[in-house]
């Protein structure tokens, strides 16, 4: 069996996970691949594009609350940000905010002018139905609200602005919603989304039409057959399902603790056990315990 044949039959490492998708889109060197996914996602062209943050450190790797993202300026006039979740997404929406915050404020120095303000992106590819919207690709701007019948004023507009500025914006790609859509491979992004969702049947019908999906699984398909490549990624992926079991044992830590904090009250006031019991889901023994 010749060395292309055995990559063939290599079990490839998702690019849905965070470290591979840093080490393949984030790379130094793989710019042509990380300008490809924007160009589609942002449907603009992308003439310079440099990564502001191409190395992994070690300690990120088994850092439970790391965040390895990417950072990039395109076209010399706009920072963009982007993160892949794979687990935790308890208040995306506000933690999108931050992070957006995050590189205003590194932009800008405090004796530079605004004006000198460049745009900021943040694009966020999950593995969860997060937003309430019939979308697998939502963008998210600072919009006006609707005038009010009693603020309004005829200044002669024939139609008000709708937002405030264009200069922030944000991208949040579900996977769930793609891969149940199971769309027809109409655009870039479609192509792109299916190599990163893992449909291998497709990553190999794409990659024949476009050179930096071909490049990306021949890289992906190199860095799974890589043991220290792979052993890297289990313990990334052993580090997030830890995160995510202590968060899970604190909830429902906290919720026993106030099912009993209601119990306790409750039979202080001389509610029947019966009742208590209904209510919180505690146990006779346990409410006695109280």
């Amino acid at each position: 069996m010749s060395n292309l044949d055995k990559l063939k039959e290599v079990d490839m490492l998702p690019l849905s996970n965070d470290y591979v998708f840093k080490r393949i889109f984030g790379k130094g060197g793989n710019e042509k691949i990380l300008k490809s996914l924007l160009e589609a996602i942002l449907k603009i062209s992308i003439q310079k594009i440099e990564v502001k943050n191409p190395e992994i450190p070690k300690e990120a790797i088994d850092e439970k609350l790391s965040i390895l993202d990417i950072k990039a300026e395109i076209n010399e006039n706009t920072i963009i940000d982007i993160e892949l979740q794979v687990g935790n997404t308890t208040a995306l929406e506000k933690r999108l905010v931050v992070y957006n915050a995050k590189l205003i404020a590194g932009e800008i120095k405090v004796s530079e002018k605004y004006q000198k303000a460049k745009d900021t992106i943040v694009i966020c590819i999950i593995n969860d139905n997060v937003v309430k919207r019939n979308a697998y690709l939502s963008l998210a701007m600072l919009k006006y609200e609707k005038t009010e019948e009693i603020r309004y004023v005829n200044m002669g507009y024939e139609r008000e602005e709708q937002y405030l500025t264009d200069m922030v914006k944000y991208y949040i790609i579900e996977l769930p919603k793609f891969k149940k859509k199971k769309p027809k491979v109409a655009d870039l992004l479609e192509k792109w989304l299916y190599v990163i969702g893992g449909d291998r049947k497709m990553m190999e019908e794409c990659k024949k039409e476009n050179e930096e999906i071909k490049e990306a699984v021949e890289q992906l398909t190199q860095m799974s057959a890589d043991e220290y490549e792979r052993e890297l990624y289990e313990i990334r992926e052993r580090s997030r399902l830890s995160y995510n079991t202590e968060m899970y044992e604190a909830r429902r830590k906290g919720i026993e603790e106030g099912k009993k904090e209601i119990a306790k009250k409750m039979k202080e006031k001389g509610t029947d056990i019966a009742y208590i019991i209904e209510i919180t889901g505690l146990t006779k023994e346990e409410i006695k315990e109280l």
